[in-house]
């Protein structure tokens, strides 16, 4: 019998053969169909439109391999044109022919058929039962054909859409199967197509693919061929792979991060066009963790293919080199500090970055500028005389409103500044360096505000008058007072050194911080809460607003004493010690210093403010504190000796005076003890007698001499006298509180020795006849003789006459007791 032609016209017959009940007739209409397919796609069409599909399954279907064979082949040809209609009708066939038929023919066209429904409809062959799973069997078929059939079908898949990587990714022996195709010595086209399917899967399945491909057994060396492969696509996507795994976590970077992998990126990065993703996969390796960091330079070639990078022609592979280099700092900053010292053209290459026009260059450059110069400054010290504009880069930055390139442009510019005053005359003379400094100051991301300021206050220590003209700057304060209300306190500190730098020395811009709204406030907040380097910066700011050196400023005083918060907040700072409470002794001397009495009422009536003084004439370690705080007390009393100086003297003065005179302050304390002499002379003289009996110290002698000089100019028999009358009352005192104890101890062995009955009737609390015993209402057991109890009312009254003295004696007793107790209430 003839086979039919598979000429258009005779299509129609072609199909009735199909269906023929002679089974050598269907067979050969089924080979003569799939060549008609195969070479045609307008009679792929006509067959699929003519219903032939159903001829092919029940051929697909047959035992007979010949039929078989080209049953699949001719759904192949007929799914390039209808691909729905043959994933519907023939999607079950063909998975049975693709695990029954094994190694044969019949599975290479089954997985062809497959390929091209991948291709053009792949959901339909992820919906289809077992497709998935019959194609990753198919990969371990010993007939190369079907090999590479499944794997660009799979490959299709994957390209079609990141669910349906990961579906390929999770179907069961997927991935083990590609990378054994990868790793064996089938067929070159048979491998590159498993490369090309395992790559698909995990690039386009992200992170989620890309870690089951590097945990999946074989992937080294699957990872590791691709890497070194000549196809270049390929090796791409391979170094993706260990990039996006890396990223997922330190776990899976450590699965990527083999010694194979690292030295295959590493050398992969030396081709021409791999550079950016091979540098790129070391990079996020070495961002996983310090330990991967210090894993990744140890590799063999990686700090020569970095540096290859960095110095190279490829902007985007020296801005994934430059990111590297700061995960390795991190790690071993003395190793890359070494690298970039050791290498000539490092520097000049990140100078090149920062100055090219790609965005992620040059913010690499300028992080790694930045770390560098932390480490140490001399590293980054030749930027400024090396090619092109640098410094104005570094300006350019600085007014970005990237956060990252703002904080890092204005640290590198800090750090460049603080070198010598030559280099920061050379930095800040570019052209716009200052408006860009206010730019900064007022950026959103706080680091980039306090690193702003700290080139300003860099540039304050070589030039006092910097911090002043950056102030008067157009735009400039309002930014630089709207900085004290930073959250982050480098930002604040950096803020207020400013604000005193530039005040110190103009009091025209000093009036202006007082005046606006909230700016004194800050400051005072900060002081009060008392935080590190924040509250000796506010501090400072106070004091340089208020003073001019030893000049204080009438009118900001007064706003700073009127200020809420202001006088207390010094008080504060001044209790707690250090360098804030000198500072903060300074200002409050210098509302003093004016002699306006009703600024210094305003002083000395604030919370803690004569507390603060007083404490600080008694215990600091600081005798210039000390030594403000003595000054202050002493014009506070010599304002108003009648009502300001008694309230000093009350305040512990006089007390704290002593305490100062065994330290050998003498010049804290004589100025202050004069005033207070003019006070209350007799108290004075009292207090000073409390030093003069045993045992003998710096401050007996001191007393003896302040005793016998004017304006007291007692005799030595006088004060012999005083100091024998003190030995008497200190004596005395000490008697008192010993019978004080004593009571308070008797009153307490009284009450648990006497047995708990009541006093009216005897009865015992423990007797079935008594009731609930309670406390005598008037004494209430606070008489040396105890608790006194009653049962009820009857007998509390018929023991009246008897107790009443004693009750009246013991409650009048209680209550003075209780009135001459510290916050007692006390008249």
């Amino acid at each position: 019998m003839s086979s039919p032609s598979p000429s258009a016209r005779n299509i129609p017959r072609l199909i009735k053969q199909l269906n023929s009940a002679d089974a050598s007739t269907a067979a050969a209409a089924v080979e003569c169909a799939a060549r008609a397919a195969a070479g045609n796609d307008r009679h792929a069409l006509r067959l699929a439109q003519s219903g032939a599909v159903p001829a092919f399954v029940r051929a697909l279907q047959s035992l007979d391999e010949h039929a078989a064979k080209y049953a699949a082949a001719a759904l192949a040809g007929v799914a390039r044109m209808a691909p729905d209609l043959v994933a519907k009708a023939a999607g079950s066939a063909l998975v049975a022919a693709l695990t029954s038929w094994g190694d044969s023919d019949v599975a290479v066209n089954a997985a062809a058929a497959f390929k091209e429904l991948a291709q053009r409809n792949p959901s339909s062959v992820a919906a289809e039962p077992g497709a998935l799973q019959a194609l990753a069997s198919a990969l371990r078929s010993a007939n190369d054909g079907t090999v590479h059939n499944a794997a660009a079908a799979l490959g299709w898949c994957a390209r079609s859409s990141p669910s349906l990587a990961r579906l390929v990714a999770s179907t069961p022996g997927t991935l083990a199967a590609l990378c054994a195709v990868v790793t064996s010595d089938r067929g070159p086209y048979v491998i590159s197509s498993a490369m090309a399917a395992l790559m698909l899967t995990g690039n386009i399945g992200g992170g989620y693919a890309a870690v089951r491909v590097v945990s999946t057994p074989g992937a080294e060396g699957a990872l590791t061929q691709i890497l070194q492969s000549g196809e270049l696509s390929l090796a791409r996507a391979a170094a993706d792979v260990l990039a996006n795994a890396a990223r997922a976590g330190p776990e899976h970077a450590r699965a990527a991060a083999t010694p194979a992998a690292l030295a295959a990126l590493a050398s992969a990065a030396g081709r021409d066009g791999l550079a950016v993703n091979c540098i790129g996969a070391l990079e996020a390796v070495a961002a996983a963790s310090p330990q991967l960091a210090l894993c990744t330079v140890n590799a063999p070639d990686v700090e020569a293919a970095l540096l290859t990078a960095l110095t190279g022609s490829d902007v985007r592979a020296g801005a994934n080199a430059a990111r590297t280099l700061i995960r390795i700092l991190d790690a071993d900053a003395k190793r890359v500090a070494r690298l970039v010292l050791a290498a000539p053209a490092a520097l000049p290459a990140i100078s090149a970055l920062l100055q090219s026009k790609d965005t992620i260059a040059v913010e690499g450059s300028l992080r790694l500028l930045a770390v560098l110069a932390r480490h140490d400054p001399t590293l980054v010290a030749g930027l400024p005389d090396l090619p092109g504009a640098p410094l104005q880069a570094l300006v350019a930055a600085l007014r970005s409103a990237d956060d990252v390139m703002a904080v890092n442009a204005a640290a590198v510019l800090s750090f460049l500044v603080r070198r010598s005053a030559e280099q920061a005359q050379r930095v800040l003379s570019v052209p716009g360096v200052m408006q860009a400094v206010v730019a900064a100051t007022s950026h959103p991301h706080q680091r980039a505000v306090a690193n702003a300021l700290g080139i300003v206050l860099e540039a304050a220590k070589f030039d006092r008058g910097y911090a002043t003209r950056f102030a008067r700057a157009p735009g400039a304060l309002q930014v630089l007072l709207r900085a004290l209300g930073s959250p982050e306190e480098r930002a604040f500190a950096n803020a207020a050194h400013v604000v005193a730098y530039a005040c110190r020395a103009d009091a025209g811009l000093a009036q202006r911080v007082a005046a606006v709204p909230g700016a004194v406030r800050a400051l005072a907040a900060r002081l009060l809460r008392g935080e590190g380097d924040a509250a000796a910066a506010a501090a400072s700011a106070l004091g340089c607003v208020a003073a001019d050196g030893s000049r204080p400023r009438p009118e900001v005083l007064w706003r700073l004493a009127a200020e809420e918060g202001v006088l207390p907040a010094l008080a504060a700072a001044v209790q707690r010690g250090g360098d804030t409470a000198r500072k903060s002794a300074g200002l409050l001397t210098a509302f003093t210093l004016e002699g306006d009495e009703q600024l210094v009422r305003l002083l000395s009536g604030a919370e803690g403010v004569l507390p603060a003084l007083v404490s600080v004439v008694r215990t600091s370690a600081n005798e210039e504190t000390a030594l403000f705080a003595a000054r202050a007390l002493a014009q506070i009393a010599a304002t108003s000796p009648q009502d300001l100086g008694r309230s000093v003297l009350d305040a512990g003065a006089a007390e704290a005076v002593v305490q100062a005179m065994a330290s050998g302050s003498d010049q804290v304390v004589s100025g202050l003890l004069q005033a207070l002499l003019v006070v209350d002379a007799a108290k004075v003289a009292a207090v000073l007698a409390a030093a003069l009996p045993p045992p003998y110290t710096a401050a007996t002698i001191r007393a003896r001499t302040a005793l016998a000089s004017a304006p007291l100019s007692l005799g030595s028999v006088a004060v012999e006298a005083l100091a024998h009358a003190a030995e008497a009352a200190a004596t005395l005192r000490a008697r008192v509180a010993a019978l004080e104890a004593l009571a308070s101890a008797a009153a307490v062995e009284a009450d648990a020795a006497r047995p708990r009955a009541c006093a009216g009737c005897g009865l015992q609390g423990k007797s079935a006849d008594a009731g609930r015993l309670r406390l005598c209402a008037g004494c209430s057991g606070k008489g040396p003789a105890g608790c006194v109890l009653y049962c009820g009312a009857d007998c509390q009254r018929a023991h009246r006459p008897a107790h009443k003295a004693y009750c009246k004696r013991a409650a009048a007793a209680a209550a003075a007791a209780e009135r001459s107790a510290p916050g007692g209430g006390a008249a």
